[in-house]
């Protein structure tokens, strides 16, 4: 059975977090102010309320796979509704519902946010701007079948900025998950992620959902990528039990 995944994209300048911050309790305005950069004020206070959105969205029984969240959405519930989901941190640890009612991962990139809740009890989310990156960031985080598998996709005709990017974001929402066998001195070289997501030549813009396994566990994810960014949301697959 396919885990739920509900994953929003909004955008996060100084504007949008004008806007959005009646749907925000006392305690995340302040954990929001405490941020020194102004720009991470932003973006910290839009990825909260996209989180809070889809909580509120699985509860009224949409699934909200991929929504670009804008002000008309943020109607569909009263106020005060947000106001009883509050997101603890920052403060040393991931964000989480103060209630503990639902997995949540929060990203953001330039003036983009982005969201993802679960109730399968994990979930990763990672955005990124898709931009050019030298030779060295290939060698010191990608393995060799990854860049293999980037080369591959560059000798067809894609994007080879955005196939870094993609498999960047790959890497990061399942570190984020928490869900990694991985050793305490580790490098994103000992994520080694089946690229692309779901074995299929990607184009763009292109949506995909897909299935992999890393570092013995399994995963189901969504991957948005865009010539502008690229997306991935992951929830780690609990094995299937054996029947007695």
């Amino acid at each position: 059975m396919t885990p739920p995944l509900a994953i929003a994209v909004v955008r996060a300048d100084a504007g949008a977090a004008e806007r959005l911050e009646p749907y925000l309790t006392a305690g995340e305005r302040r954990a929001c102010a405490a941020l020194r950069v102004a720009a991470r004020r932003a973006q910290s206070a839009c990825a909260r309320v996209a989180a809070k959105w889809l909580r509120l969205e699985l509860a009224a029984g949409r699934s909200a796979p991929l929504v670009a969240l804008d002000a008309a959405s943020l109607e569909a519930h009263p106020r005060a509704d947000y106001l009883a989901c509050a997101i603890s941190g920052p403060g040393g640890g991931p964000p989480r519902f103060e209630d503990g009612a639902l997995a949540l991962s929060l990203s953001h990139a330039g003036d983009l946010a982005a969201a993802a809740v679960t109730a399968a009890g994990a979930v990763g989310v990672d955005v990124e701007r898709v931009e050019a990156r030298a030779a060295a960031f290939a060698d010191e985080h990608f393995t060799p079948r990854e860049r293999e598998a980037l080369a591959r996709g560059a000798a067809a005709g894609l994007d080879r900025a955005a196939l870094e990017t993609l498999l960047w974001s790959a890497k990061e929402a399942l570190y984020k998950t928490g869900a990694l066998a991985l050793p305490a001195r580790f490098s994103f070289r000992d994520i080694d992620v089946p690229f692309p997501p779901g074995g299929a030549r990607l184009a763009q813009p292109s949506v995909r959902s897909f299935s992999l396994r890393a570092r013995g566990g399994q995963f189901f994810g969504r991957a948005v990528l865009t010539g502008a960014f690229a997306l991935v949301a992951t929830v780690p697959v609990p094995p299937v039990a054996a029947l007695g």
